[in-house]
């Protein structure tokens, strides 16, 4: 059962978030809203499915939309904890003098370690559907905010910083921004569409050797592009 670090109350949502019935809260959750949607899960259920009962959810999370703040807090922090350091180092890398080849490994680096979390970490299992929802605007707009804000401005902000490096100073904002963009979403297909996809090649699972045929594929791609773009 995955524990969760007591933390200080949301600033909107009145709850304490520290001990394993608000982790089983949660955990019911992130599945039932993830197959349901927002509208389609009641708390009701979720409360069944980690067995509690409502006043306890009540008790942690407020309401509805307090569960499903928690959620998404819960998703956005361990994504960031298992991106930060790659990220970090690419901010670092960006403070000096880096050659083509150095920015071009760093950010394959970068894509490679969203790789790992979204397809191959066991702890997406049960969030991919609710992480597709959310990108789809399906849930409340402050959990689509929490996430751009916290995990997707930051990716795009070091990985758009990488393109500006390697197209020069001329090159604007937007163009980095679309082209970092593009580039990272080779890999969305297999996260947020993982079914159809995998059907798509006649696949059944994302075998260990399927997923390095995939991102052999991505890596050769992204190389290829951004070694165009470089400027002589």
């Amino acid at each position: 059962m995955t524990t969760i670090h007591r933390r200080r109350p949301a600033s909107e949502g009145g709850y304490t978030c520290g001990d394993e019935t608000s982790a089983r809260i949660i955990e019911a959750a992130l599945n039932l809203f993830g197959e349901r949607g927002y509208e389609g899960a009641s708390t009701r259920d979720i409360a069944e499915l980690a067995g509690v009962n409502a006043p306890a959810l009540n008790y942690y999370f407020k309401n509805k939309e307090g569960v499903y703040s928690a959620c998404t807090e819960y998703m956005v922090e361990r994504i960031w904890d298992y991106l930060a350091p790659t990220i970090e180092a690419a901010q670092v890398l960006l403070g000096t003098r880096p050659d083509t080849e150095q920015l071009i490994d760093t950010f394959c680096a970068i894509q490679s370690k969203i790789a790992e979390f979204m397809l191959v970490s066991n702890r997406t299992n049960s969030w991919r559907k609710f992480y597709a929802r959310e990108q789809a605007g399906l849930g409340p707009s402050a959990g689509e905010e929490m996430i751009s804000q916290r995990i997707g401005q930051r990716i795009i902000g070091v990985t758009s910083g990488i393109i500006s490096r390697l197209m020069g100073p001329d090159t604007s904002d937007e163009e980095c921004i679309l082209r970092s963009m593009t580039l990272t979403g080779q890999l969305l297909p297999f996260h947020l569409t993982r079914t159809s996809s995998l059907k798509s090649l006649g696949w059944d699972t994302l075998t260990p050797e399927r997923y390095a045929m995939l991102m052999g594929i991505v890596r050769e791609q992204t190389v290829t592009l951004l070694r165009g773009l470089a400027r002589e």
